[in-house]
């Protein structure tokens, strides 16, 4: 087996998070100021952070007595409250499993269902909402054969009556922290369970330990350690929900004295005017909030004169794009590649690095590398593209309670294949060429194709459907995309195939949140092509577009 690495560095097993949260990269006060939030108007020091948590933490301890390892789901905008409950409730010994706020009840529902929580710490605001979602997984849950005490339910930021609130109901007098916890390995305590697809289906829950975390931050710290400094201040947009605002603003900022600004949700003229007010020197977002701003005058209209760096994860902007892009503003483009079940991140370019475009940067330290061919376990010739399989400290021990997707998922003992088809040159620099797994990325958000089909086909006038990736060049992303195959007594002429596709298409995407709408459009096709065990074959489905579609206008490109 042909192993690329960047070499290694030394990651201790006994260091848990809420330990982590005590010690520094570099000598930081405690007065330092690491959040601050647009929902609340809240900010937080370093010192605050530690005292509030443990406090928060020796509250939930003693009026709750969870059991160790109990499992949180945690339903609440980006804020300082979610800093702060997020650590206390690992302070307990407990595992926290975030769900984006912002999505559908059943959505909410199904992640809910994913995790089996014991505790659910909500918005107050969308507490209506969370109801309908406990409904919802509990009608999974029993489809499946599977009992769950209804979880217990405490509100948090705003207040519900009659539940208990996280601001009034949970906060030790001054002086009262729950110890902090030590365990000797590190490697199989649960810290998060995150919703990802893996490489296929709905979305699954990936355990991640304390060791991922852990190991993940020194990763980042030793790769490139000018990037990440006290000085450093973010306007954050994307859900910290998400793997990569976890690790970020959770973990990495209380070590490395970054700053975040936690907007609940985007939009780009908040974003670029509190950019201007905290001297933002650092920019995150997916590839098309990178060409939003490209397309703005944002910076002619605000403050961005302290910006360093816009990170990105996996764009390959073509030059008429980048090159206005770096001269409205000082700052340089950051290229990230990760993923949620590594925690985080897998490689990151730095500062001084100038990479070759498609290229990403080099492999994090402690983290090994191989290139298969697809559907084997074969090295692919150096220098050509193949499946990227990973094994390091931070990557995840498997989807809980899915035996069956983490023994897919893990094809040799230690080592993940992450579904990426990706080349590593002869100096270690990883470049990603594109994905085997049927995940599709909208807008850095990840959809499945599954997921969206099962809405589709209950639809009256669906036979069968299936879901891919179709290509945004304008946008440059990839677009949920469906085909379908309608009933004979709706297909019936071209006027009442055009309505059918059009129905479908506004019924789906009243169902689903906003990054998962079928912006690719519907399209009909006889037949879906299938191998000959029925798995649905997407590529050549995705090149199905000479047929009727839910689209007034043409689509753009593969």
């Amino acid at each position: 087996m042909r192993i690329y690495s960047s070499g290694t560095i030394d990651i201790p097993r006994n260091v848990n998070l809420t330990e982590l949260l005590h010690k520094t990269g570099r000598p930081l006060p405690e007065s330092h100021l690491i959040a601050a939030d647009s929902l609340t108007n809240r900010s937080i020091t370093l010192g605050e952070l530690r005292d509030r948590a443990g406090r928060i933490a020796k509250a939930l301890h003693d009026k709750l007595q969870p059991q160790d390892q109990a499992r949180w789901a945690l339903i609440v905008p980006n804020s300082v409250d979610f800093l702060e409950i997020f650590h206390a409730i690992l302070w307990t010994g407990g595992i926290v499993a975030p769900i984006n706020w912002a999505l559908k009840d059943a959505e909410i529902g199904h992640g809910i269902a994913v995790s089996q929580p014991k505790y659910i710490v909500a918005y107050g605001a969308i507490m209506d909402l969370v109801n309908r979602a406990i409904r919802v997984a509990e009608k999974e849950l029993d489809a499946a054969g599977t009992t769950w005490q209804r979880p217990v339910v405490v509100s948090i930021v705003t207040p519900v009556p009659g539940l208990l609130h996280i601001g009034t109901d949970f906060l030790a007098p001054a002086g009262q922290r729950l110890p902090i916890p030590h365990y000797p390995d590190t490697s199989d305590r649960v810290a998060t369970i995150h919703l990802s697809s893996g490489t296929t289906g709905k979305p699954k829950g990936v355990q991640l330990t304390h060791l991922n975390y852990v190991a993940n931050v020194l990763q980042l710290f030793a790769h490139d350690p000018k990037q990440f400094h006290a000085g450093s201040r973010t306007v954050t947009i994307t859900p910290w929900a998400h793997i990569g605002m976890t690790t970020m603003p959770l973990f990495n900022a209380p070590y490395m004295g970054l700053f975040h600004h936690a907007m609940p949700s985007y939009n780009l003229e908040q974003m670029a005017a509190i950019a201007g007010s905290c001297q933002a020197t650092t920019f995150q977002g997916p590839p098309s909030v990178v060409l939003q701003m490209a397309r703005s005058d944002i910076t002619k209209r605000f403050d961005f004169s302290h910006a360093q760096t816009i990170t990105v994860g996996g764009a390959n902007f073509k030059s008429d794009v980048l090159d206005p892009l770096l001269k409205m503003a000082p700052w340089k483009l950051v290229q990230v590649y990760g993923m949620t079940e590594a925690a985080g991140y897998v490689a990151f370019q730095k500062l001084d690095e100038e990479v070759p475009q498609g290229v990403v940067g080099y492999l994090l330290p402690s983290i090994e590398a191989c290139l298969k061919k697809e559907g084997t376990g074969e090295d692919v010739p150096e220098g050509a593209a193949g499946e990227l399989w990973l094994r390091g400290p931070n990557i995840t021990k498997g989807y809980l309670f899915n035996s069956d997707a983490t023994r897919s998922a893990f094809p040799a003992p230690g080592w993940y294949n992450t579904g990426d088809v990706c080349k590593i040159d002869r100096l270690g620099r990883i470049s990603i060429v594109g994905r085997t797994k049927e995940l599709i990325k909208y807008k850095g958000f990840q959809v499945s194709p599954a997921e969206l089909e099962s809405y589709i086909n209950s639809h009256p006038a669906v036979s069968e459907s299936g879901v891919a990736a179709t290509w945004d060049e304008s946008q440059l992303t990839e677009l949920p995309t469906a085909w379908v195959v309608l009933k004979d007594e709706v297909a019936h002429s071209p006027a009442a195939i055009k309505s059918a596709l059009k129905d479908i298409h506004a019924s789906i995407d009243a169902q689903v949140s906003g990054y998962k709408k079928l912006r690719g459009g519907v399209w009909h096709i006889k037949a879906l092509p299938k191998n000959a065990t029925g798995k649905i074959l997407r590529k050549p489905m995705a090149a199905m577009r000479d047929v009727p579609s839910s689209l007034d206008k043409p689509a753009s490109k593969l």
